[in-house]
């Protein structure tokens, strides 16, 4: 984050954004930024069952969803800043994403990814859409989304099992 060229970081503990120092524990070389500690995501921790469509806010959920209820049904995936933010708003064109979606075992699976609305083509690793779930554990929905135009998305994802 930049204002007037010099950059911002934020603190969560202080809840606040301040201007970078040396003592801070990242590294800014003209226009990249390099973490000196771990980088630490937030995790939706979610006991809700998906079918149907559900809405996934980037704002306040973070770009983790850990969905620890079987599905009771095929579902669509809506992937959004918040209510009153949509993710096309958030990003600038050539900027990228990446987005996680861990859900337990089921006999059901996404259908459909959408974003702030509207369904998204998905290139899947593989060539191919996923026509089932992958079996017994937790699956993860891998997905990369970079902004290539106003509403306009290219969308990677990759399923996996952990069992």
């Amino acid at each position: 984050i930049m204002a007037d060229r010099r950059p911002l970081i934020i603190n969560s503990s202080a809840q606040q954004i301040q201007e970078f120092t040396d003592s801070d524990n990242l590294v800014l070389s003209g226009q990249s930024l390099k973490f000196l500690s771990p980088l630490i995501e937030k995790v939706d921790i979610d006991a809700t069952a998906l079918t149907g469509t559900y809405t996934h806010n980037l704002i306040t959920d973070g770009n983790l969803h850990y969905a620890t209820t079987a599905p009771t049904g095929n579902y669509t995936y809506n992937l959004t800043g918040s209510n009153t933010v949509d993710l096309n708003d958030m990003m600038a064109i050539g900027q990228s994403l990446s987005f996680a979606l861990f859900v337990e075992g089921a006999t059901f699976y996404m259908v459909n990814f959408q974003i702030d609305g509207n369904i998204k083509s998905v290139e899947w690793q593989g060539g191919a859409s996923p026509q089932t779930r992958t079996g017994a554990g937790t699956d993860n929905y891998a997905l990369t989304i970079i902004k290539t135009g106003n509403a306009a998305f290219k969308v990677f994802g990759a399923l996996s099992n952990h069992a």
